[in-house]
């Protein structure tokens, strides 16, 4: 994470503990994608000599607490002065003992897409954050908090494997770029339909129903999204609403072809190419 690309010191409601954290989720969700149970992490920082030790101890903080919630160790890392920005790196360990992780790849036609959780808050938080809104309603905290403060799904993404899925991938670069990314590495043609795009209802009625599907689809939530046929989805879902109460939603499908497709509720058909977050575009 680099400051002023990844994240802002003068953002109004940026405080370096919630940074720690969210460093941690970024590759917590990683590992949720897989499956996989988190073990060790690495830890290395760039930072200014006069950053004030105060900042550097309330990272730590954040760090610990996603430690201590999901059970892996700190093991090490480095640090080094940087007269610039400030550069953040972790790296997590994580282990399956049975079986094989969650891949993006082996999706097949007549199989369905289904995401967890809801989506579009973190987009619309990061809007306010970069328009420089305060923060005065119960829904732009929790917007604000998906952007700054996301949840990895580490335990959902371990129901998702036990349960028989082997797609899988975490939409924190933007729902739509993940499923170009999974129908790429399957070889199929992977289909959005926007009328099942799961939303928190506070959020679409603040933002109206089509700005709050544009905000979906390039997103940076930490949900996962996953491709399994039917029953399966429904095997899944059952048994994640019940240990978890995070709901799992159908949202497009596989069939034979390549490239992604995008189904507007108003049934216009348009042909995805990338959205989300791109370092180099």
């Amino acid at each position: 994470m680099v400051e002023g690309v990844d994240f802002r010191l003068d953002w109004r409601a940026f405080d370096f503990r919630t940074l720690g954290r969210r460093l941690m989720a970024i590759n917590l969700s990683d590992l949720a994608a897989m499956g996989a149970e988190p073990r060790h992490a690495l830890i290395s920082l760039c930072l200014r000599p006069r950053l004030p030790v105060a900042s550097i101890t309330a990272l730590y903080r954040g760090i610990r607490e996603q430690a201590r919630r999901h059970g892996f160790t700190v093991a090490g890392g480095d640090l080094s002065r940087i007269d610039g920005p400030l550069v953040l790196s972790a790296t997590l360990v994580g282990e399956i003992r049975e079986g094989r992780p969650m891949t993006r790849s082996g999706a097949r036609p007549g199989w369905w897409l289904a995401v967890t959780g809801n989506l579009g808050n973190a987009a619309a938080g990061l809007e306010l954050l970069q328009n420089g809104q305060r923060a005065t309603t119960t829904l732009e905290r929790r917007l604000i908090r998906a952007q700054l403060d996301p949840v990895a799904r580490v335990r959902a993404g371990k129901i998702l494997r036990a349960s028989g899925i082997r797609v899988a991938g975490d939409i924190s670069d933007g729902l739509a770029s993940e499923v170009i990314r999974i129908a790429q590495a399957s070889d199929v043609q992977a289909v959005i339909i926007e009328a099942g795009f799961p939303f928190d209802s506070a959020m679409q009625s603040e933002y109206g129903n089509r700005k709050a599907r544009l905000l979906a689809l390039r997103s940076e939530d930490y949900e996962l999204i996953c491709a399994a046929p039917l029953r399966r989805i429904k095997a899944a879902s059952a048994r994640l609403r019940s240990e978890t109460g995070i709901r799992l939603n159908t949202i497009g499908f596989i069939r034979r072809g390549r490239g992604v497709l995008r189904v507007t509720v108003g049934g216009k058909i348009f042909e995805m190419r990338s959205a989300g977050y791109e370092h180099f575009r």
